[in-house]
């Protein structure tokens, strides 16, 4: 137990100092392109992205929809066999008692 746990804390200590690293280089490479023609947006292009970020947002609300509808029909379905199974049971209940 005592093993595992050093051994989880040493590869979460390996991994954050390899993040680290690697964000400066990504922090320095923003800075020396801030600034260049290529790192600005468009009007157009943040339109674009805008719209994209809709459109991706309205998928995943709909599948989100659609998978609530699925679980509702199963629910209904397993309902109904409940029920058909209890009406079932009553009724093998009342012919015992004649």
């Amino acid at each position: 137990m005592k093993k595992t746990s050093i051994l989880l804390a040493t590869a979460f200590i390996a991994s954050t100092l390899l993040t680290a690293c690697g964000s400066g280089a990504n922090t320095r490479s923003m800075n020396e392109n801030r600034g260049a023609a290529g790192s600005h947006v468009s009007g157009a292009q943040a339109r674009q992205y805008a719209r994209q970020q809709q459109l991706e947002s309205n998928e995943v609300r709909l599948e989100n929809m659609k998978r609530r509808q699925n679980t509702d029909a199963i629910k209904e379905g397993a309902g109904a066999v409940r029920s058909a199974a209890s009406a079932i049971h009553s009724l093998d209940s009342l012919r015992s008692l004649f």
